[in-house]
């Protein structure tokens, strides 16, 4: 059965805890509210339930009105639909997805009283076209006879002749759905199209506002899938059961395909052990206030009675009645909000906790749109975004003959000549690996598979001795395993972006724990052949020990401030590498290495990381096919960021320019009492940064390039232009 409730609440903000008693007691699969008065920035939390919005355009700054929400239960597999522009009505869409079925499509309609009561329905018809199995519930503000009202007004009737003409069906209650002090009427109903259900549905008089919610149960012949809920989990167990589990000594392995075998029974190990240890736990969501819940049932009683018997005296009872729930439940916001804030400590975490529900606004993904058509479950988004992302993973369309020869026959030499055997290098030690693991992060997002660091911090000595041999073996053979080269991703919308195509979304790679603990080792070597040799150029901030982005912002300040001490201009040209690091010359990087005179036991270990990387992108519990990864430095890597840094490292300075990069931000700037010589410096320094981007295949993003003029003077049409890659740089304005 699925269990959907419709209510305009006119106003949700005001009757929030109220609300959640109703859904606890209730449990339906969908809601489906009406004049919500939300703004954008405003939303409510319900557990384990979904939420989507519209909002009214054009609202008072001080009295919001209007608006529409969804919200469904996480388990239910469901997608928001972005509706076409609608004129007269106010919609919000979710198509709710069975297996093996045709999608259900839920639309929360609001119309409003002063829609014109002729052509409205064209709306509704726009939102017909949405699916074949469509349910419109909500507030039509429309009477007619045929469902339950004494009397038909314009909008009843363009509602009844509409429905008629196009075979839809009509579901209301059997008793009215709004209560003013003299009338009661039926405006809250469901309107159905190619419905083929049994179905039941209720006014039930209960909640504060002047309509009634509205229970539509629909008996359907498929399951909904069941909600998995919270485990918990035994550790001394989890401890105890990988003591006692019979598992191959690493010391053995000799052979690349050996040691991948080895690395995936340890992570199965791991992950049945969490299984074994772990028990459901039953959930408690009920929001609990002995005052409010007294009050809500006292309430409910008096509203039905009131519609019962039409009493005055038992109006102003409910009327009371209303006025001490919605001041008792600000009362119980407030207090959640005050004692939180009381909690708030800067020193132990709490603040950021306190925090991040403000800035976050993540969002569903809605229907996306690509070359095969459009993208509704969330296994066809995630399909759609990472064949989007394939192509982002692959290396610019830049040649450069000379310069491939060159890294052709340097990487295929090396590759050639490597011992297959490593040993050359200082070993790991388990304390290196215990002191990684202490500094993870337990709420950090596993990768693929799951294996959270709450669940490595646990690990019995003797995995950690395991772990350590493993990486030792990595190092020893230069093979970075194959299953730790495959990353989740996750799409996160860029600000400002349409949300329904598929290049608006960044992606945000969640790797495996377990190779971020390999990763730590191999970095921390590589980052002390770097340092031994002074191998990075001081002119790079990024990521390096000591310095920060501060550092290399107060070293531009000081540059332009001691420009204009000394009565000088200085211009800057801030650059934007496009796909930086997902488009790195993996061969290129290789070559670089060696020219550095790198331990080839590293050498060869990179190699082995970068070559064959995978990914599949990851839509709530959807995952796509996987996908390859062709060109780049893997994103939320530990190594990444170095490996960027090494491979822009050689590139050109000037005499007369300041070089400051931080990782792939850079800038270059020129100072002058004569902004003519600011020019010259600037495009010399320019002309040799393109020559050098062709060489090493690294494109330049004009459009998102700026340039800046520090100088008292603002006629910036006076100053003469920059150029890169033969277009002009246009001064900034601001």
């Amino acid at each position: 059965m699925l269990k959907i409730v419709f209510w305009n609440a006119n106003s949700i903000k005001t009757k929030i805890n109220e609300f959640r008693l109703f859904v606890n007691k209730y449990c339906p699969d969908a809601i489906l509210l009406q004049e919500t008065h939300l703004r954008p920035d405003r939303k409510f939390f319900l557990a384990n339930y979904n939420s989507y919005y519209s909002y009214r355009a054009n609202q008072h700054p001080q009295h919001p009105s209007g608006g529409t929400a969804i919200l469904i239960r996480n388990n239910i597999p469901h997608n928001q639909i972005i509706p076409p522009n609608l004129r007269y009505v106010e919609a919000c869409v979710v198509a709710i997805n069975f297996k093996n079925q045709d999608p259900i499509t839920l639309t929360s309609i609001y119309v409003p009283p002063t829609s014109d009561t002729s052509i409205f329905t064209f709306d509704i018809e726009v939102l017909l076209q949405i699916s074949q199995n469509q349910i419109l519930c909500g507030d039509y503000n429309a009477h007619h006879t045929s469902w339950g009202c004494n009397y038909d007004c314009p909008r009843g009737n363009s509602i009844k002749a509409f429905a008629l003409q196009a075979g839809l069906e009509i579901l209301a209650p059997s008793t009215p759905t709004r209560f003013g002090t003299n009338s009661a009427n039926t405006i809250d109903f469901a309107i159905v199209k190619n419905f083929l259900y049994p179905y039941e549905i209720h006014s039930i008089s209960e909640l504060s506002s002047d309509h009634n919610p509205i229970t539509l149960n629909l008996f359907l012949q498929y399951s909904i899938p069941k909600y998995p809920g919270k485990l918990k989990t035994n550790w001394k167990k989890f401890k105890d059961t990988l003591k006692n589990s019979e598992f191959i000594n690493p010391h053995f392995v000799n052979t690349a395909e050996h040691l991948d075998n080895i690395v995936c029974r340890l992570e199965d190990e791991i992950i049945n052990a969490k299984i074994f240890s772990s028990n459901p736990v039953k959930e408690n969501y009920i929001y609990h206030d002995s005052k409010l819940r007294e009050l809500n049932s006292e309430r409910n009683l008096a509203r039905k009675m009131f519609q019962t018997y039409r009493d005055p005296v038992l109006k102003r009872k409910l009327n009371k009645l209303n006025k001490q729930i919605k001041k008792l439940d600000q009362k119980i916001e407030t207090e959640a909000f005050t004692n939180e804030l009381l909690n708030v400590n800067a020193t132990d975490g709490t603040v950021w906790k306190f925090v991040t529900p403000f800035k976050k606004k993540t969002k569903s993904i809605p229907s996306l749109n690509g070359p095969g058509g459009i993208a509704n479950t969330d296994l066809e988004k995630a399909n759609f975004l990472a064949e989007s992302l394939e192509t982002q993973f692959t290396l610019n369309n830049i040649t450069n003959p000379d310069t491939e020869e060159l890294v052709a026959d340097s990487v295929m030499r090396f590759r050639t000549e490597a011992n297959s055997v490593c040993k050359d290098f200082d070993p790991p030690l388990p304390s290196e690996v215990l002191d990684c693991i202490k500094s993870l992060g337990i709420n950090k997002a596993p990768g693929i598979y799951g294996i959270n660091n709450k669940m490595i911090k646990n690990l019995p000595l003797q995995i950690i001795l395991t772990i350590t041999t493993i990486i030792h073996k990595i190092m020893t053979l230069g093979h970075f395993p194959t299953r730790w080269k495959t990353a989740t991703v996750v799409p996160i919308l860029k600000p400002g972006k349409v949300p329904t195509d598929t290049t608006s979304y960044r992606p945000i790679s969640l790797l495996r724990s377990l190779s971020k603990i390999a990763e730590h080792l191999i970095l921390k070597r590589l980052n002390n052949y770097l340092k031994e040799n002074n191998v990075l150029c001081p002119e790079q901030f990024g990521f390096r020990e000591k310095l920060s982005t501060s550092h290399q912002l107060i070293r531009v300040v000081e540059y332009v401030t001691e420009g204009f001490a000394n009565k000088q201009k200085t211009g800057a040209v801030f650059l934007d590498i496009q796909k930086a690091f997902d488009r790195i010359w993996q061969d290129g990087l290789i070559h670089k290495l060696i020219h550095y005179k790198t331990p080839s036991y590293l050498i060869k270990l990179i190699d082995s990381y970068l070559l064959e990387r995978k990914f599949a992108v990851r839509v709530k519990n959807e995952l796509s096919s996987t996908k390859n990864i062709n060109a780049g430095v893997a994103q939320g890597s530990k190594i990444g960021p170095t490996l960027f840094a090494l491979y822009i490292n050689d590139i050109p300075k000037q005499f007369n320019t300041l070089l400051c990069m931080y990782a792939d931000d850079t800038a270059i700037l020129a100072r002058n009492k004569n902004p003519n010589y600011i020019q010259i410096a600037l495009n010399r320094h320019l002309k040799a940064l393109e020559d050098w981007f062709i060489k090493w295949k690294i494109e330049i993003n004009v459009s998102k390039t700026e340039a800046i003029m520090f100088a008292n003077a603002r006629r910036y049409s006076s100053f003469p232009p920059i150029k890169i890659n033969d277009r002009i740089i246009p001064w900034s304005q601001e």
